[in-house]
């Protein structure tokens, strides 16, 4: 997902999933265009399973998928 997104953004909606209990084990992949460090290390602290920054190939897609 995105964590730039209308109404609630990634980290949000990462937040929402990991604390249901019928959602948690969704992983999740941020894809967006917000590169800072800070912003990816707030990804893992949430418990995304990947971060990938625009602009990326499906390679690194795949990559992701695939761990």
């Amino acid at each position: 997902m995105d964590v730039n997104m209308p109404d609630m953004d990634g980290f949000a909606a990462t937040r929402a999933l990991k604390a249901n209990a019928q959602t948690k084990a969704i992983p999740v992949v941020f894809v967006t265009s917000k590169n800072q460090k800070a912003d990816m290390a707030w990804g893992q602290m949430l418990g995304a399973k990947g971060y990938i920054a625009k602009p990326y190939s499906p390679e690194q897609i795949l990559a992701q998928i695939n761990l």
